[in-house]
């Protein structure tokens, strides 16, 4: 399994995952893809943004964004490398971040067969079976969708005891 995409939300908590994702990386010497997905600025298919410049502004701003994302996320990466893993263990340059816009689920499916990916590895903040039943999830949406492992790292029950962040 030479690529493996780790998709985060990069919020509070998410460090666990990452350390997941490292460590199937490291048992298999594959690469990582450091997947974030924001659907907040994703114009999609809407026709209310209706004229060129304003499509225009629109996509020069998502790139300015992207940007943004992938140089925070880059060096969310560095400092937990620094931090948590020995220093001949995992090499920072075998980590690509991708930033994309849109619906998480049908984008990570998306990219992880766009990277021949040979697993997925994400997060579930969900609390209870109850929530994901009534709510759905991302994670669900995923397993359901992806022709290949899914690696469910649950989230709720280790923000308090691990440090936050990754």
């Amino acid at each position: 399994m030479k690529n493996i995409l780790y998709a985060s939300d990069l919020e509070k908590g998410s460090r666990v995952v990452l350390h997941a994702a490292l460590e199937q990386a490291i048992q298999t010497n594959g690469k990582i893809f450091f997947l974030h997905v924001s659907d907040q600025f994703h114009r999609g298919q809407d026709e209310m943004m209706s004229g060129y410049e304003i499509k225009e502004a629109h996509d020069k701003h998502l790139e300015v964004l992207k940007k943004e994302i992938s140089a925070y996320m880059k060096t969310r990466i560095h400092n937990f490398i620094v931090e948590e893993l020995e220093a001949s263990s995992f090499d920072e340059n075998a980590i690509e971040v991708v930033v994309t816009f849109g619906d998480p689920a049908k984008k990570i499916v998306q990219v992880s067969k766009e990277i021949g990916a040979g697993m997925i590895v994400m997060g579930d903040r969900r609390v209870n079976a109850l929530s994901r039943l009534f709510l759905g999830s991302t994670a669900q949406k995923v397993i359901h969708n992806a022709a290949i492992p899914v690696l469910i790292v649950p989230i709720s029950n280790t923000v308090k005891s691990s440090k936050q962040g990754g």
